[in-house]
C-alpha cells in the first residue's frame, strides 16, 4: 500500500484538530494549530512539524490524530 503524502497527512490532521476545538490557520504558507488552552503552537513546515519552534522529529504520514496529539503534548 502506498504511503500517505505529507500534504495529505497535514490536511487530515489540521481538519481533525479544528474539529477538536483547536485554532487552525491552514491557509498560511506554514500552517499553524493552537490548542484551546493556547499553551503552545504547532507549525507545519514543508516536511517537518514544530512545537514552539522546536522540531518534533515525527513523520505524520499515516500517523493517527490521537498519536499526533500525544506527541504534541508530551
Amino acid at each position: 500500500m502506498k504511503k500517505e503524502t505529507y500534504p495529505t497527512a497535514r490536511t487530515r490532521i489540521l481538519n481533525a484538530l479544528s474539529e477538536a476545538g483547536w485554532t487552525v490557520k491552514a491557509d498560511l504558507k506554514q500552517p499553524i494549530a493552537i490548542p484551546p488552552d493556547a499553551e503552545f503552537k504547532i507549525t507545519f513546515h514543508a516536511q517537518a512539524v514544530y512545537k514552539n519552534d522546536h522540531s518534533l522529529w515525527i513523520d505524520i504520514r499515516g500517523m493517527t490524530v490521537q498519536r499526533f496529539m500525544y506527541e504534541c503534548v508530551r
